[in-house]
Protein backbone atom coordinates (compact mmCIF):
# COMPACT_ATOMS: atom_id res chain seq x y z
CA UNK A 1 0.00 0.00 0.00
CA UNK A 2 1.28 3.26 -0.77
CA UNK A 3 -0.02 6.57 0.83
CA UNK A 4 0.70 10.22 0.94
CA UNK A 5 0.62 12.05 4.39
CA UNK A 6 1.67 15.56 5.01
CA UNK A 7 3.74 15.74 2.01
CA UNK A 8 5.18 12.50 3.03
CA UNK A 9 5.21 8.91 1.15
CA UNK A 10 4.34 5.68 2.70
CA UNK A 11 4.79 2.82 1.03
CA UNK A 12 5.22 -0.88 2.27
CA UNK A 13 6.71 -1.74 -0.68
CA UNK A 14 9.88 0.03 -0.38
CA UNK A 15 10.11 0.77 3.53
CA UNK A 16 11.61 -2.23 5.98
CA UNK A 17 9.22 -4.29 7.74
CA UNK A 18 9.81 -4.60 11.08
CA UNK A 19 7.09 -6.49 13.41
CA UNK A 20 3.83 -7.81 13.17
CA UNK A 21 1.13 -7.99 15.35
CA UNK A 22 -2.15 -10.43 15.25
CA UNK A 23 -5.36 -9.49 16.92
CA UNK A 24 -5.79 -12.72 19.66
CA UNK A 25 -9.51 -12.48 18.33
CA UNK A 26 -10.23 -15.42 15.68
CA UNK A 27 -9.85 -14.10 12.26
CA UNK A 28 -14.02 -14.48 11.73
CA UNK A 29 -14.85 -11.88 14.89
CA UNK A 30 -15.78 -8.53 13.29
CA UNK A 31 -13.14 -7.10 15.52
CA UNK A 32 -9.57 -9.11 14.11
CA UNK A 33 -7.02 -7.05 12.65
CA UNK A 34 -3.37 -7.29 11.50
CA UNK A 35 -0.91 -4.43 11.60
CA UNK A 36 2.49 -4.78 10.56
CA UNK A 37 5.27 -2.03 11.80
CA UNK A 38 7.46 -0.23 9.04
CA UNK A 39 10.70 1.56 9.02
CA UNK A 40 10.86 4.20 6.03
CA UNK A 41 14.95 4.34 3.91
CA UNK A 42 14.63 7.80 5.95
CA UNK A 43 14.00 6.72 9.36
CA UNK A 44 10.68 7.19 9.55
CA UNK A 45 8.36 4.57 11.05
CA UNK A 46 4.61 3.66 10.18
CA UNK A 47 1.78 1.23 10.32
CA UNK A 48 0.27 -0.37 8.26
CA UNK A 49 -3.14 -1.86 9.53
CA UNK A 50 -5.71 -3.92 7.78
CA UNK A 51 -8.86 -5.50 9.43
CA UNK A 52 -12.39 -6.67 9.70
CA UNK A 53 -15.38 -4.41 9.82
CA UNK A 54 -15.10 -3.99 13.40
CA UNK A 55 -11.69 -3.43 14.07
CA UNK A 56 -10.01 -0.10 13.94
CA UNK A 57 -8.58 -0.57 10.57
CA UNK A 58 -12.78 -0.81 9.56
CA UNK A 59 -13.61 1.62 6.52
CA UNK A 60 -17.06 3.73 7.06
CA UNK A 61 -19.30 3.24 3.81
CA UNK A 62 -20.24 6.98 2.35
CA UNK A 63 -23.66 6.27 1.26
CA UNK A 64 -24.51 4.33 4.58
CA UNK A 65 -24.10 4.33 8.29
CA UNK A 66 -22.28 0.85 8.46
CA UNK A 67 -18.34 -0.02 8.13
CA UNK A 68 -16.13 -2.90 5.57
CA UNK A 69 -13.36 -4.58 6.33
CA UNK A 70 -10.13 -1.97 5.68
CA UNK A 71 -6.64 -1.20 5.59
CA UNK A 72 -4.52 1.98 5.90
CA UNK A 73 -1.28 3.21 7.17
CA UNK A 74 -0.71 5.59 10.11
CA UNK A 75 2.44 7.50 10.76
CA UNK A 76 4.02 6.90 14.32
CA UNK A 77 7.20 8.69 16.09
CA UNK A 78 9.78 7.24 17.44
CA UNK A 79 8.40 6.71 21.00
CA UNK A 80 5.12 5.72 19.51
CA UNK A 81 6.55 2.85 17.59
CA UNK A 82 8.90 1.58 20.60
CA UNK A 83 5.30 1.27 22.47
CA UNK A 84 3.49 -0.46 19.62
CA UNK A 85 6.57 -3.44 19.63
CA UNK A 86 6.90 -3.57 22.92
CA UNK A 87 3.45 -4.59 22.71
CA UNK A 88 3.77 -6.59 19.61
CA UNK A 89 6.75 -8.57 21.30
CA UNK A 90 4.73 -9.35 24.43
CA UNK A 91 2.02 -10.46 22.69
CA UNK A 92 4.16 -12.67 20.33
CA UNK A 93 7.93 -12.56 20.17
CA UNK A 94 8.36 -14.55 16.97
CA UNK A 95 6.34 -12.08 15.01
CA UNK A 96 8.37 -8.81 16.90
CA UNK A 97 11.97 -10.30 17.71
CA UNK A 98 13.68 -9.39 20.52
CA UNK A 99 16.75 -8.62 18.04
CA UNK A 100 14.64 -6.58 16.13
CA UNK A 101 13.95 -4.26 19.52
CA UNK A 102 17.53 -4.13 20.23
CA UNK A 103 18.62 -2.80 17.10
CA UNK A 104 15.57 -0.25 16.81
CA UNK A 105 15.12 0.91 20.37
CA UNK A 106 17.80 -0.75 22.75
CA UNK A 107 20.00 1.26 24.48
CA UNK A 108 22.76 2.50 22.55
CA UNK A 109 25.73 0.58 23.84
CA UNK A 110 29.85 2.13 23.97
CA UNK A 111 30.42 0.83 20.73
CA UNK A 112 33.88 2.05 19.53
CA UNK A 113 33.55 0.38 15.93
CA UNK A 114 33.92 2.92 13.04
CA UNK A 115 31.85 3.44 10.28
CA UNK A 116 31.60 5.36 7.46
CA UNK A 117 29.10 7.35 6.78
CA UNK A 118 28.53 9.92 3.80
CA UNK A 119 26.83 13.46 4.73
CA UNK A 120 26.27 16.51 2.21
CA UNK A 121 26.82 19.54 3.56
CA UNK A 122 26.57 23.20 2.21
CA UNK A 123 30.11 24.79 1.53
CA UNK A 124 29.48 27.37 4.04
CA UNK A 125 29.33 24.34 6.66
CA UNK A 126 32.18 22.31 5.10
CA UNK A 127 34.10 25.22 5.39
CA UNK A 128 33.20 26.18 9.40
CA UNK A 129 33.44 22.04 9.79
CA UNK A 130 37.34 22.70 8.36
CA UNK A 131 37.73 25.49 10.56
CA UNK A 132 36.48 23.82 13.71
CA UNK A 133 38.89 20.60 13.06
CA UNK A 134 41.82 22.80 12.72
CA UNK A 135 40.97 25.20 15.27
CA UNK A 136 40.56 22.09 18.34
CA UNK A 137 43.59 19.83 16.21
CA UNK A 138 41.06 17.33 15.67
CA UNK A 139 39.70 14.99 12.90
CA UNK A 140 36.68 16.41 11.03
CA UNK A 141 35.02 13.08 11.81
CA UNK A 142 35.64 13.83 15.49
CA UNK A 143 33.75 17.01 15.32
CA UNK A 144 30.80 15.64 13.89
CA UNK A 145 31.01 12.78 16.32
CA UNK A 146 31.13 14.84 19.51
CA UNK A 147 28.48 16.61 18.19
CA UNK A 148 26.08 13.70 17.63
CA UNK A 149 27.08 12.55 20.62
CA UNK A 150 26.70 16.09 23.05
CA UNK A 151 23.01 15.67 22.29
Amino acid sequence: MKKRIDTLLYDTDTAKELARYSSPLPYTDTGYYNEWLYKKRTGEYFLYGEGNPGSKWAEKVHYDNAYVAGADIQPLTFEQAQRWFEKANNADPELAPDKIYDQEFGTISQDDEKVQAKLYLSSLAKRKLVQLAQKQNKTQSEIVENLIMSE
